[in-house]
């Protein structure tokens, strides 16, 4: 290679064959890529700050079950030290969750890749991504106000700092600088998507990218707020009016869907127990081999502590990233893009 080769153009030329698609290039959107992710992040970070969010850093990258979100069966595995299984991270979640019980303040946040093993390399699924996570002492409402602020001072920031990168994309940064959301209970969605047209749809049932995509194109950025008990992670606190439902919300963007999960935490020891005895991720390790053991750290830590009713989220920034810039396919959104089909 002559010296006038880019280095981009080496590392594509190095890569392995079926990966040369990875775009590794200095096209004009992608560094504006590269700055529309710094001036999110900094704007998430902005809010955050001003509210006493202490950040965690070096979160581990390496995990037991524990790391694991609500589908266990996209866990990546890694060949432990004397033959143990452990795994890349879905999530903090867990970890971060107790550290509220003890930092002043009781509200921290943390920025880690989350790792999904997911077969499809499409439009919404990525097999990494960057998660912003925060947890606090605090009820569900207050939770969707800090999402909120997260969100709304992301896009602000992307607005003030990036106007000719989102004029590459055929957005306005006047439409990113007062972002508000609006509010519906899972079953009022349920409702109103049976007359949008999914008839079939059915209280307990997940709500999937086509119904997510029909509520905001309905109502823009949205919370819908309390799912059913069933479909969401076993550690999700029960509606004390409704037993049926959580007190969780998931965070719906236009274009992107769901882009943040949130929700109350269960501090009761006996029935965080009881919930995960009874709950599909516990079956699915199973499955895998591991065992309810597994948990008992996080069990034993609400056992031996008084753990205050603490809430808490975890945005998933490649989607905030599509919302901001309005495309319909996540690929068009990441600085790198790992999936299935790509890795450098």
């Amino acid at each position: 290679m002559n010296d006038t080769t880019t280095l981009a153009q080496q590392m594509v030329a190095a890569a392995p064959a079926a990966t040369r698609n990875v775009n590794l290039s200095t096209d004009p959107k992608r560094m504006a890529i590269i700055k529309v992710w710094d001036a999110m992040f900094r704007g998430a970070r902005k809010y955050v700050e001003s509210e006493g969010f202490v950040a965690i850093h070096n979160m581990p990258h390496i995990v037991g079950v524990t790391g694991a979100c609500e589908n266990t069966d996209t866990l990546f595995t890694i060949d432990w030290y004397d033959g143990r299984k452990m795994f890349l991270p879905q999530s903090n979640q867990l970890y971060i969750e107790m550290l509220t019980q003890a930092i002043e303040g009781g509200r921290v946040y943390g920025e880690i890749q989350s790792f999904r093993k997911e077969m499809k390399a499409d439009g919404r699924r990525l097999a990494q991504f960057s998660l912003f996570e925060i947890e606090h002492i605090g009820d569900l409402d207050e939770l969707l106000g800090h999402l909120s602020g997260i969100v709304a001072s992301a896009s602000r920031q992307v607005a003030q700092d990036c106007a000719k990168e989102l004029e590459l994309f055929g957005r306005n940064p006047a439409d990113l600088t007062n972002v508000t959301f609006k509010r519906m209970t899972y079953e009022a969605a349920v409702e109103l998507l049976k007359t949008e047209g999914f008839p079939e749809l059915q209280f307990g049932d997940d709500l999937v990218a086509e119904h997510e995509g029909r509520l905001t194109e309905l109502m823009g950025p949205m919370f819908v707020t309390h799912y059913p008990e069933e479909i969401k992670f076993f550690n999700m606190k029960n509606n004390d009016e409704d037993s049926r439902v959580v007190n969780s919300s998931d965070l719906l963007l236009p274009l992107a869907g769901e882009s943040a999960g949130s929700a109350e935490r269960e501090f009761d020891a006996d029935k965080l127990r009881e919930k995960l005895m009874k709950s599909s991720m516990l079956e699915g390790l199973l499955r895998q081999g591991m065992k309810l053991e597994d948990f008992n750290w996080y069990l034993d830590f609400h056992k031996e502590h008084e753990v205050k009713l603490h809430s808490g989220a975890g945005v998933g920034m490649a989607r905030v990233a599509q919302f901001i810039l309005g495309q319909k396919d996540i690929r068009d959104c990441v600085p790198f893009l790992i999936n299935r089909d790509n890795v450098i």
